[in-house]
């Protein structure tokens, strides 16, 4: 079984899929939960399992308004710390045994968290702040959810090397210029590294040339993510006519949250904004377009890795390294310090 950083925040989904009353079945670093919001509004994460025959409590519903939830099979409740808190079973005594594994949720900026380790080590100041992606105007908002048939892993080096959008999004989001550039990586703390490309003289991506304010010109560009461990990016990424400052240019600002499913699977949340085509009309256009990048173009070639990978480790078959690798192999040594330290206490 993959061994997985267990003392961090993974993204569990978007707050607004937890509405009252409503069970999520999802997976989460091989653990099958329920989650379900909680009668303060809070979120509770449960094994979904029932202690007595093992139903999935997912098959059962929410009860007590929201204090806890009912298994489908023989109706016994538990509440938001896993403890049974009714048997519909005969005298009603609670059986001491009658317990479900919890973990430690929250919900922060649009987002639910899960917490995947130690309880008592949850440390909400871990939680990255992305309030200002999560706040912006709907308008100029595209989000989305893409489960993907790899390894979590893979789709944060997907982020973290960008380069390929100059030939898997040739046309829309890469122009050359990402090639042709060096990456700077610098490290952020114990948990977070830095990747910037900065390039000057190139056409910018189609995708952007045509909300600049003159099309077809060169332009200064910068694309640059932060990634915080275990599988969090923010990406800004815009441009500028040349020798212009980045106010009079065009902006991005997006996220990239990925969490491992199983081994071989994970989920991958996204959300953008920008300063740019800030109406309804064009934001469905972003959409179309971000969409097809995604589903279409990075979410094959992904699965499409990871069969030809299979149950291997990545690193143990060598990969050849290019100019715009060391930023994702950066990130995965850290990754694996973080998980080292932990396991060693």
């Amino acid at each position: 079984m993959k061994t997985y950083q267990r003392n961090a925040w993974y993204v569990a989904g978007f707050a607004d899929e937890f509405a009252p009353g409503k069970l999520v079945a999802r997976t989460l670093l091989d653990e099958k939960l329920v989650l379900f919001r909680t009668s303060d509004g809070g979120i509770a994460a449960l094994a979904d399992r029932c202690p007595h025959r093992f139903a999935p409590l997912s098959a059962g519903k929410v009860c007590d308004g929201g204090r806890s939830v009912e298994c489908a099979y023989h109706g016994l409740r538990f509440g938001a710390d896993g403890a049974c808190v009714h048997n519909p079973q005969g005298d009603g005594r609670i059986p001491k045994a009658a317990t479900v594994p919890a973990r430690v949720a929250r919900e922060r900026d649009r987002l639910v968290w899960l917490w995947a380790g130690d309880p008592t080590r949850a440390d909400e100041s871990l939680i990255p702040d992305y309030s200002h992606v999560t706040s912006a105007s709907e308008d100029a908002t595209v989000r989305g959810y893409m489960p993907t048939a790899c390894d979590y892993q893979l789709l944060v080096d997907n982020i973290l090397d960008l380069t390929h959008a100059d030939y898997l999004h040739a046309g829309t989001l890469g122009s050359g210029a990402l090639t042709r550039c060096k990456p700077q990586v610098s490290d952020l703390g114990e948990r977070s590294v830095g990747i910037a490309w900065i390039s000057s003289g190139d056409l910018t991506p189609p995708a952007f040339d045509m909300h600049l304010r003159e099309q077809g010109r060169p332009t200064d560009q910068w694309t640059e993510v932060i990634w915080t461990a275990p599988g969090c990016m923010q990406l800004n990424v815009g441009s500028t006519l040349l020798g212009e400052p980045r106010e009079r240019g065009v902006d991005s600002l997006n996220l990239h949250l990925v969490t491992p499913e199983t081994s071989r699977s994970c989920h991958y949340w996204f959300w953008t904004t920008r300063d740019f085509a800030v109406d309804p009309e064009a934001n469905g256009h972003i959409r179309k377009l971000v969409e097809h990048a995604f589903s279409m173009q990075d979410k094959p070639m992904l699965e499409a890795q990871q069969r030809v990978i299979g149950d291997a480790e990545f690193v143990s078959l060598n990969p050849v390294l290019l100019p715009g690798d060391p930023g994702s192999m950066r990130v995965r040594r850290k990754l694996e310090q973080l998980i080292a330290q932990e396991q060693a206490g």
